[in-house]
């Protein structure tokens, strides 16, 4: 039986035997997409203020012991292999069940005839069966005129303004499991439907994101972490809430995005179930709380993120939403909402981006307008820019949507007023290709080696890279490809197709040689002869001499970068709606992790200004600590320190003074100095000895890889001068002329690092020495501030309770 489900539910999915709104065993559907398929349905009625009725009904058959015999009515129907009810009759025939009772099993009893629940055919034989009447009910619908059939405002007044706009659906049913909904116009075509109603699903709250925030409020608050006989360790709670809280979280939002203010109040409620559990008296910084650790954060989830991520790509996937009856309904209501709402501009795309529409969120899914307030407050803006526009060429354009499009971007030129457009169409001139066409030529040529500019340091997801591409032969073109996303693979690629577009398609004689061995294997097509010649081989071959060549013009041509073109992109073969940042270019990877990295570099970016430059990551090393500190260590005390002396916010008398807490903000140890965290960590006599022994530890580790890798004292004198005062104010050291080693902060390595002919020609050993080198004084540094704020705390404990017991 698990032999026939596996091949039959793709075969299903196929052929498309069950209808695009049944959601169960439906590939290619989420349960978030039904979620969204009935917030459109709601918006649009909300939109166009039309009377639509549902009903909702559950039948509670579900899988249990189902009567096989509606699937075998299914399978006839549908021309299906009889040999599928010869095999099901057989695994039902003579099936022993047990009985479990409060004084344990029974004795088996023999049935026959039924479908036993968790079978594996169990969710395809009920869908088969209950796909029959969804299809009895279309049928129905399709000569009722009271069907609730949805278009576009502009459809609805004969004046389509876009392609879009020529889209209708009707929707008659959506089935999920054994839960359903039926819609109509009237009361009448509702009764009349419900002779032929199917299983329906649970009550839920549709298009309702404050429902879905109090939810998770509720649940956040009710959440209880476990108890321990001492201080639960951050790496313990960062598991706890990702495993418990944040896996929740994604699911229910998966379902119902919740607006970004709404988001963010969550990540304060689990900060502050964290901050309980740690004992500290004032609040970090959620933001330090939830970035990486690479960007000194403690790698905690973000539900802000998360939610705007999903968000976003729930809009993505539904304009282009593989069953068409929900792309359509997405595509009508994207057409509303550009050109009855917003005034024909695009909502998700450049000037879009910048108007604000929470107020139409009875009219729009809620889920999308989150999703288009996350987009333009990303930086740069992302677009879903519309990948097809042969309905602007093709004239398929209304002249009301082309005269307000001209209008929003020119308004204070002159253009053809209402009357005008009226008497064009009662000339029957309503679209664009009414008044004339244009054809567009191409006689140039498009776009095999590839190259990359050698990467000065590791490079990020956000940084700008450059690939050029070259060919040669009969002909010798280089072109550029630039982006953030752009990578030696797409030079490779390009560059096949510009040999194949640019030789001639009449020589059969023409071979394609590429050193990209991978493309060559991918690549398999009789009619095209392309072969791998090795890179950088000292043969004397015809195809190694040419594959230098084309090495010479690729890598020479990364002087003269401004001569280059650049290389257009393919996007014929990209999905309809496809996202588009200026930075980047076309985005077709996955876009909750291009939302996570970019607003986790956005929050890094904005607390990097002020906060007394505690997290201006900038000024120091850029090498990134060590995780084992930050999210596997079992105390992880000094990963608590840091999260809260980055944040400003340790209990010092400094701050304890500021907010009243303290009658005095100077040292308590005796110190003639204000106590502040820099007093504490670098200048407080009662911790010169820890400082100085904690530098001489570095100092002798520092020296110790130095001579692992051939390299003596005298060559490395500026690094372990530097060790050897790690600890100590030196402004020829730290770029703000005072020491930040308290913070996780190192001084810039990489000017530091010794050079001697002969031991350091090896580029990657010697980044390897750079990384061990900090990641050991970054350890020392963060353990060395855990000792001592420890220490502290316990002498201010004993001071307290001295003044107590005095009282």
């Amino acid at each position: 039986m698990s032999w026939l489900n596996f091949n039959l539910v793709p075969y299903i999915a196929k052929t498309r035997i069950l209808p695009d709104t049944q959601v169960t065993t439906q590939q290619g559907v989420q349960t978030r997409d039904l979620m969204s398929y009935l917030a459109g349905i709601k918006c649009w009625a909300k939109r166009h203020k039309v009377e639509v009725f549902a009903l909702k009904r559950d039948q509670m058959k579900g899988f249990d012991y189902l009567s096989p015999q509606g699937m075998y009515d299914a399978v006839n129907a549908y021309g299906l292999p009889s040999a599928i009810i010869d095999l099901d009759r057989a695994a039902q025939t003579d099936t022993r069940c047990f009985i479990q009772t409060a004084h344990g099993l029974t004795e088996p009893i023999t049935i026959s005839g039924v479908t036993k629940q968790g079978g594996s055919l169990s969710p395809v034989k009920s869908t088969l069966t209950t796909s029959l009447g969804h299809h009895y009910l279309n049928d129905l619908i399709s000569t009722d005129p009271d069907a609730l059939v949805i278009t576009s405002g502009s459809a609805q007044k004969a004046d389509p303004h876009l392609p879009d706009d020529l889209m209708q659906t009707t929707i008659v049913m959506t089935e999920a499991t054994d839960d359903s909904y039926i819609f109509a116009r009237t009361l009448a075509s509702l009764r009349r439907s419900t002779l032929a109603m199917e299983r329906f699903h649970k009550p839920a709250k549709l298009n309702d994101p404050q429902a879905r925030y109090k939810e998770l409020k509720h649940f956040i608050d009710d959440f209880t972490l476990p108890r321990f006989l001492r201080r639960a360790p951050i790496t313990l709670l960062r598991k706890i809430v990702k495993q418990n809280i944040i896996s929740k979280a994604r699911t229910l939002l998966s379902l119902q995005p919740i607006k970004r203010v709404d988001a963010e109040d969550l990540n304060k409620r689990i900060k502050g179930k964290i901050h309980l559990e740690l004992r500290m008296p004032f609040m970090p910084n959620s933001d330090i709380l939830t970035l990486p650790v690479d960007l000194h954060g403690l790698d905690f989830p973000s539900i802000a993120h998360i939610n705007d991520a999903i968000a976003i790509d729930g809009l993505h996937r539904d304009l282009n939403h593989p069953i068409p009856s929900y792309q359509i309904l997405a595509r009508i209501t994207l057409a509303d909402w550009t050109c009855t709402i917003n005034n024909c501009v695009n909502p998700i795309d450049t000037d879009g981006l910048t108007r604000d529409f929470t107020r139409h969120a009875n009219r729009i899914p809620h889920g999308w307008i989150i999703a288009q307030k996350a987009m333009s407050e990303s930086k740069p803006k992302l677009s879903l820019k519309c990948t097809d526009l042969r309905g602007i060429l093709n004239g398929d354009v209304s002249l009301s949507h082309v005269l307000n499009t001209f209008s929003n971007y020119s308004p204070t030129a002159s253009c053809p007023n209402g009357h005008a457009l009226k008497s064009l169409h009662s000339k029957g001139i309503r679209r664009l290709r009414d008044m004339g066409d244009w054809r567009l030529q191409f006689n140039g040529v498009w776009l095999v080696d590839v190259k990359a500019p050698p990467p000065t340091l590791p490079a990020c997801v956000f940084d700008p890279k450059l690939v050029t591409a070259a060919l040669t032969g009969p002909k010798t073109l280089v072109l550029k490809l630039e982006g953030c996303n752009v990578s030696i693979l797409h030079g490779e690629l390009v560059g096949l197709i510009m040999c194949l577009i640019i030789s001639d398609p009449n020589d059969a004689d023409t071979s394609l040689y590429s050193d990209h061995l991978n493309a060559v294997r991918l690549i398999e097509d009789s009619k095209t002869a392309i072969i791998y010649t090795p890179g950088h081989a000292s043969e004397v071959s015809v195809p190694a001499q040419m594959n230098r060549e084309a090495d010479h013009y690729a890598s020479s041509a990364q002087r003269h970068l401004r001569d280059v073109f650049t290389a257009p992109i393919p996007t014929f073969f990209m999905d309809k709606f496809t996202f588009f940042t200026r930075a980047d270019g076309w985005i077709e990877s996955n876009i909750r992790t291009y939302i996570d990295k970019s607003q986790i570099v956005e929050a890094s970016k904005r607390i990097a200004v002020g906060h007394q430059q505690r997290m201006a990551l900038h000024l120091y090393d850029t090498k990134a600590p060590p995780e084992y500190s930050y999210t596997t260590a079992y105390s992880a005390y000094s990963a608590v320190v840091q999260l809260y002396a980055r944040s400003g916010q340790l209990p010092t008398a400094d701050l304890l003074y500021s907010r009243g807490k303290a009658h005095n903000p100077r040292c308590r140890m005796g110190c003639n100095a204000i106590e502040d965290q820099h007093h504490i960590f670098v200048e407080c006599e009662q911790y010169t000895e820890w400082r100085s022994k904690a530098a001489v530890d570095v100092h002798r580790r520092t020296e110790s890889k130095l001579k692992e890798k051939g390299y003596e004292e005298t060559d490395a004198v500026d690094l372990l001068s530097t060790a050897k005062f790690l600890f100590s104010d030196k402004p020829h050291i730290w770029p703000l002329q005072y020491c930040t080693y308290f913070l996780g902060h190192l001084p810039n390595l990489d000017h530091l690092m010794p050079k001697k002919p002969g031991v350091d020609d090896d580029k990657l050993s010697r980044t390897r020495l750079a990384h061990h080198i900090a990641s050991d004084w970054h350890t020392a540094a963060i353990r060395l501030a855990g000792r001592i704020w420890g220490d502290w705390q316990r002498k201010m404990a004993m001071k307290n309770d001295v003044r107590s017991w005095k009282t």
